[in-house]
């Protein structure tokens, strides 16, 4: 049941229940994360040095050079799931945490939208995909790590932490229960 918690009778130890952030505790996460989004797209998550040549990569170059080489569902993928869904998971829970959502009666759109970016958000398969590559690369080229891949690792970790501490239910009691055509009295 919702915000219900179990406690044992003898020691009092915690056995069940879900602490959920408050919402100024959600708005400071999603601002925090607002702020890493610039860094963590556009500044170099690796410096390489192949040959002589030195290069390195961000994360809009890396779809743009997808595009560019005709592989559009895979950047189409990765700008959803690297870029638009966190961005979006980050806007929708500020919205929710700060009242917008409610002042501005997209209530239940707003929580919607959450529960896809939620399961959409795919930070770490991006930075495991760029460790892989890092590995890869390490044995030929001389590879350093940019600001961006901080910031990107910090989104990520910031991400984590809204997704397993963010809880929905006290914003779906808000949502005004329809009632249908037979259950209403003349």
């Amino acid at each position: 049941p919702l915000r219900r918690h179990a406690h044992c009778p003898r020691c009092h130890q915690h056995l069940y229940g879900r602490y959920a952030f408050r919402p100024s505790q959600l708005m400071a996460l999603t601002i925090t994360g607002f702020l890493l989004l610039p860094s963590a797209f556009f500044e170099p998550l690796l410096y390489v040095r192949l040959a002589g040549v030195n290069t390195d990569a961000n994360m809009m170059k890396g779809i743009v050079m997808l595009a560019h080489e005709n592989e559009l569902l895979v950047a189409a993928l990765v700008f959803w799931c690297g870029a638009l869904a966190p961005m979006g998971l980050l806007l929708g829970i500020f919205a929710l945490a700060s009242g917008l959502a409610k002042r501005w009666r997209i209530l239940p759109l707003t929580l919607k939208s959450v529960a896809v970016f939620r399961h959409w958000a795919m930070l770490e398969v991006y930075i495991a995909s760029l460790l892989v590559s890092l590995f890869k690369l390490v044995d030929i080229a001389d590879v350093r790590f940019g600001g961006g891949f901080l910031s990107l690792s910090c989104l990520m970790l910031l991400n984590l932490a809204l997704l397993i501490l963010f809880d929905p239910a006290p914003y779906w009691e808000q949502v005004p229960m329809e009632e249908s055509e037979h259950d209403q009295r003349p």
